[in-house]
């Protein structure tokens, strides 16, 4: 004869569900209304003449970004809010909110004078021109004139 018992089985995958969901439950709720500091994702590329900083800050406006130069270190920080919807209640955020950072140093041989910047489409894009190098040329030699006097 068999039976079962109508209490539930324990199982160690249910515990640690629903360790994991009062985890993960406990973040968004203590997130909903707390900023912090996050590093937006960057792209650096060398091209012949210059260098390439993509940086994704979507949701953020010009006014919001600072770029600089100091010491030969680029700084992009800036603030970016929290979405907040006219009359409703956000339940869920997973997009990082509050201030950001990126420092990145640069090498020797840069332009400084030249960086520019764009934003668009949610991404900054930063061009860091190359010094133009002294490329070392042959010198030709020619003989020098016999001058003779007499």
């Amino acid at each position: 004869m068999t039976t079962e018992s109508t209490q539930p089985r324990f199982s160690i995958f249910d515990e640690i569900d629903r360790g994991l969901t009062s985890l993960v439950n406990g973040v968004f709720q203590h997130e909903s209304g707390r900023s912090r500091e996050t590093t937006p994702a960057l792209v650096v590329y060398e091209l012949e003449d210059h260098y390439c900083v993509e940086c994704d800050l979507p949701g953020v406006t010009l006014e919001e970004i600072d770029l600089k130069v100091n010491d030969g270190v680029l700084e992009i920080s800036g603030h970016r809010k929290p979405v907040q919807a006219d009359g409703a209640k956000v339940t869920l955020n997973e997009r990082p909110f509050g201030d950001f950072s990126r420092k990145l140093k640069l090498s020797d041989g840069i332009q400084v004078e030249n960086i520019s910047a764009e934003l668009g489409s949610g991404v900054l894009k930063v061009i860091v021109p190359k010094a133009v190098v002294a490329v070392p040329r042959k010198i030709a030699i020619r003989r020098a004139e016999d001058s003779q006097s007499s």
